[in-house]
């Protein structure tokens, strides 16, 4: 299938059904110059430095990309990170994971921003025939769909250059934060896309609130679109541009573009609260900090990865051996984990604490999981005694499991056999920490920690 350009997705909003939501005018084709002006109206913000514009090939845009996937995120950390997905059933078997997230790269942008030289880099008109993108419904020009391109392109930059959300991003150690966060900027490049040929006053105004009420269904367009990546990818990028634009729209309709801009200064923490923006914007929730100190003083020299999984990848998580409603219902309940990664010899060890809101959000998930390990593995999680709440099992490739739910907590072994294994569970609750988060930003300026709990 051959590849889309993700603004496709903003194009086809801009064309949807029901009301006729085009420009009254056709749009004027802007040079560069004048669309850098023209976004930098729209998002009320300046450029810091000049941007330049060089065109490339589609093989050089690609070794650009590929290179630059490798750079930020490293070859190790690369690797590590798809033999957990791998091993937690997010990614199926021997993917490419770089490849994979380069092939996503150039879907959603059709060019590169190289931010140490301030250079964009769209594809040269010649461009194969492969790189294709959707239908603009006001102009079927190429030079529109670049100016398209272009536009997205600069509503990054200027988030970058005004915000400094790339920093934040390394700040952001977590799957969950990071995706939190690139559901802000991305849902911030859909409203300027929206914004650009209708401007921002009046009635133009409330044509680009109409066309948002229509954003949901464009996921399963993102979804074919994507097909050729794997379906964690593919979820990723819907939720990012989907309900990252539905939260956006929120700051819009509170205070404008200045209501976008200030969610730079304390943006959203978690996939929680862009799923669910009240719990941002009505009722701020922060994520549970969980620490297992005696996991941490027993296999701490083994750990390699310590990571947050957050609501949206336990969502996607369940939808592989469940229906996406019970999915959604049974990770709708999170309010924090910690999963903690050794390597142990050959072998890999998995410890997953999960918090929910209350014990029968908490036995929702527990449940679902439950049947989500069962479905997969082909076995029977069994009680490991008859009045305990702990559920054992082995597969028939020889991992070893252990889930048990305690209160509004989950906990999940994978890869240490009884009786051991039931040990270390019943350690880890004696010796388990829990906290709220501390607000981005704000616990540095305080000078205080959150409180914790021994539980």
């Amino acid at each position: 299938m051959p590849r889309r350009e993700l603004l496709g997705f903003l194009l086809l909003l801009w064309g949807c059904a029901g009301t006729d939501l085009r420009p009254s005018t056709p749009v004027r084709a802007l040079s560069f110059e004048e669309l850098k002006q023209r976004v930098a109206r729209i998002r009320r913000l300046s450029f810091q430095r000049d941007v330049a514009l060089e065109s490339k090939s589609f093989e050089e845009l690609r070794a650009l990309v590929e290179k630059s996937v490798i750079e930020e995120q490293g070859r190790d950390s690369l690797e590590q990170t798809a033999r957990l997905f791998t091993r937690l059933g997010l990614l199926e078997e021997k993917t490419d994971w770089p490849k994979a997230l380069a092939e996503l790269r150039l879907f959603e942008q059709g060019l590169h921003y190289d931010s140490r030289s301030s250079t964009v880099f769209p594809l040269q008109e010649d461009a194969k025939p492969g790189v294709a993108f959707l239908t603009i419904p006001w102009a079927g020009e190429n030079a529109a769909q670049s100016q398209l391109l272009q536009l997205y392109a600069l509503t990054h930059i200027l988030q970058e250059q005004n915000f400094r959300w790339p920093e934040q991003l390394k700040r952001r150690n977590t799957e969950d934060m990071a995706l939190a966060l690139g559901a802000l900027t991305r849902g911030d490049a859909v409203l300027t896309g929206l914004a650009q040929p209708f401007g921002d006053g009046g009635e133009n105004r409330q044509k680009l609130v109409e066309q948002m009420k229509e954003a949901p269904r464009f996921g399963a367009q993102i979804d074919r679109d994507l097909a050729q990546l794997p379906e964690l990818l593919r979820h990723k990028t819907a939720f990012q541009y989907v309900q990252g634009s539905q939260f956006a729209m929120w700051a819009y309709l509170l205070k404008g573009w200045e209501g976008v801009n200030g969610l730079y200064n304390n943006p959203p923490v978690s996939t929680k609260q862009i799923l669910h923006p009240e719990s941002y914007y009505v009722k701020r929730e922060q994520p549970v900090r969980i620490t297992p100190w005696s996991l941490l003083r027993e296999m701490g020299r083994d750990k390699i990865m310590e990571e947050t999984l957050g609501e949206l990848l336990i969502r996607i998580l369940l939808s592989r051996r469940l229906s996406q409603e019970e999915a959604a219902q049974a990770a709708a309940g999170w309010a924090g984990d910690s999963l903690l990664v050794f390597q142990r010899g050959d072998a890999m060890v998995l410890a997953w604490v999960t918090a929910w809101e209350n014990p029968k959000e908490a036995m929702e998930f527990f449940t679902s999981y439950r049947r989500s390990l069962e479905r997969r593995h082909g076995i029977s999680l069994e009680p490991a005694e008859p009045s305990g709440g702990i559920l054992i099992a082995s597969a028939p490739g020889g991992q070893r499991f252990l889930l048990e739910i305690r209160g509004n907590f989950v906990f999940f072994l994978d890869g240490v056999a009884a009786p051991r294994s039931l040990e270390i569970a019943e350690e880890l609750w004696n010796e388990l920490e829990t906290g709220v988060e501390p607000q981005p930003f704000e616990t540095a300026r305080q000078g205080r920690q959150a409180p914790a709990a021994r539980r």
